[in-house]
């Protein structure tokens, strides 16, 4: 599926967005540069964007010539992309500047690295942005193959022959609504429905709900979420846990149900295994069998807060 979209930043002045309505089916925004300035115009734009109900991402452009330096911008993008819900990609924008030319290329890879996994870390969905040349250079490493790629490639047809998600295929485009040239794009990925699923970028199902985990002694954040299938920076921001190696005996955790995975059943007060082998069309014998290692040796004995493998 092929999404026509544009990436917009101050440099295209004031949007119509009025006028722009009906022409793209989402758009990235840039919110900030370096360490640490904000884009003029983002928050016009996203509200802008949000009017005419049009989905959209969020980026930043690197100027990090440090692996310190990337955490430092990360932190600032988090910043600022903690108070949105982009229903696409939020990206990293690594390009050769007048500031970075002279960076290494494992440098400037240990530097991608770390600003893609904080971002990671903390939920997001993560793309890199760059240009051909950049991505057959200087990103050209097995290290960044798991990262989702933006590319710019100003043809008709791009030729990078590694997968990517959204092609930026002219910096030229004429559009209604938009007084300068502006940079268009195509998205080959259903970005809203990848993070809606996976509930990342802030997006939270309205039908979740938590459980509450008792920490027992000898427990761990990090073995926790484990548990759960989540991340452990996402369950201490979901707790408030400003420290995430100290919890304690006794202390609370909420988690939440709508990260689990949808192929799992998480138990409820009055469940029974029978109950459950029904709801889902199972034997309640394969379904004891699929979780003996979770339930123990009485198959009659389920608790609330257990997750089941179905």
């Amino acid at each position: 599926m092929n999404k026509k979209g544009i990436d917009i930043s101050y440099h295209q002045g004031n949007v119509d967005f009025d006028k722009l309505k009906g022409n793209i089916s989402f758009a990235m925004v840039r919110t900030s540069y370096g360490s640490f300035f904000e884009d003029k115009n983002y928050k016009k734009n996203i509200s802008g964007l949000e009017k005419i109900g049009v989905p959209y991402g969020l980026y930043h452009f690197s100027y990090a010539t440090n692996v310190n330096m990337a955490k430092e911008e990360a932190k600032g993008f988090l910043n600022i992309i903690k108070n949105y819900k982009p229903l696409y990609p939020v990206a990293l924008d690594i390009e050769r500047t007048n500031e970075t030319e002279n960076v290494s290329r494992d440098t400037l890879i240990d530097i991608v690295c770390t600003f893609c996994n904080i971002l990671e870390e903390h939920g997001y969905y993560v793309i890199i942005y760059s240009n051909l040349n950049y991505f057959n250079t200087m990103l050209n490493s097995d290290k960044l193959n798991r990262y989702d790629k933006w590319l710019a490639e100003w043809r008709d047809k791009p030729t990078y022959d590694k997968p990517f998600g959204i092609w930026q295929y002219t910096s030229k485009g004429k559009l209604p609504g938009i007084n300068t040239n502006v940079d268009m794009d195509i998205s080959y990925k259903d970005y809203p429905t990848i993070i809606k699923d996976n509930n990342l970028n802030n997006y939270k199902d309205n039908d979740c709900n938590d459980i509450n985990y008792v920490v027992k002694k000898g427990d761990t954040l990090i073995g926790i979420a484990k548990k759960y299938g989540l991340n452990y920076m996402v369950l201490a921001e979901y707790n408030n846990i400003k420290n995430p190696n100290l919890i304690y005996p006794n202390q609370i955790i909420k988690i939440p149900i709508c990260d689990i995975k949808p192929d799992t059943y998480v138990v409820k007060k009055g469940d029974t295994l029978i109950g459950i082998a029904k709801k889902y069309n199972m034997n309640w014998k394969t379904l004891y069998e699929k979780n003996k290692g979770i339930i123990g040796n009485n198959p009659n004995l389920i608790k609330p807060g257990q997750i089941l493998v179905l």
